[in-house]
């Protein structure tokens, strides 16, 4: 996972996390002996370090792209598990704002809004035609069909889910019936 906070050093992590993990400590008690200004980022770092090993910690030295797909695929499994994005980030080892951002991305523009962005700084002539066409970008047929798979996995998962509450309710009135004989 990219760490967002690149100002704590990497041994400085791992003897925070340790230290949580010892059990001595309280996440507050740990933030405050390593001065920890966000609870919420030891929580981050132990959920990595438990994930993906304590390697996760360390910042990475390159920026990485990712494929259409994969960010799909993140998004997706964001939309499909109703987990935080903390978790699927510690799923997928990136960093939890990126997470959300390509969710928001996709919620916005749809599958457009997922594509790489190019690399290096755009012609004159680009940046004119590309304010001009920025609103009327359209996918291509191969990402409206990503799409509309991705939208019925998420309405395929949505009625499995409202099934299974279903059955629970069934069974819990079921229950509550042999309870009043």
């Amino acid at each position: 996972m990219v760490n967002s906070s690149s100002k704590y050093s990497y041994q400085l992590k791992i003897h925070a996390v340790q230290e949580y993990l010892s059990k001595e400590c309280s996440y507050a008690e740990v933030c405050r002996k390593f001065d920890i200004h966000s609870k919420r980022q030891l929580i981050t770092w132990v959920h990595e370090a438990q994930a993906n090993g304590y390697e996760s910690l360390a910042p990475r030295k390159t920026h990485h792209s990712y494929s259409l797909d994969f960010k799909l695929q993140v998004v997706n499994y964001y939309r499909m598990h109703e987990l935080s994005t903390v978790q699927v980030a510690v799923k997928f080892n990136l960093n939890r704002s990126q997470v959300y951002s390509w969710y928001r991305k996709y919620k916005n523009e749809g599958i457009v809004g997922l594509r790489p962005k190019p690399i290096g700084r755009p012609t004159k002539a680009m940046n004119k035609r590309k304010m001009i066409k920025k609103s009327k970008i359209q996918p291509t047929k191969e990402e409206q069909y990503k799409q509309k798979i991705a939208e019925l996995e998420a309405k395929v998962a949505d009625q499995e889910m409202e099934i299974d509450i279903l059955k629970k309710l069934r069974a819990l009135r079921q229950q509550r019936g042999e309870n009043k004989h």
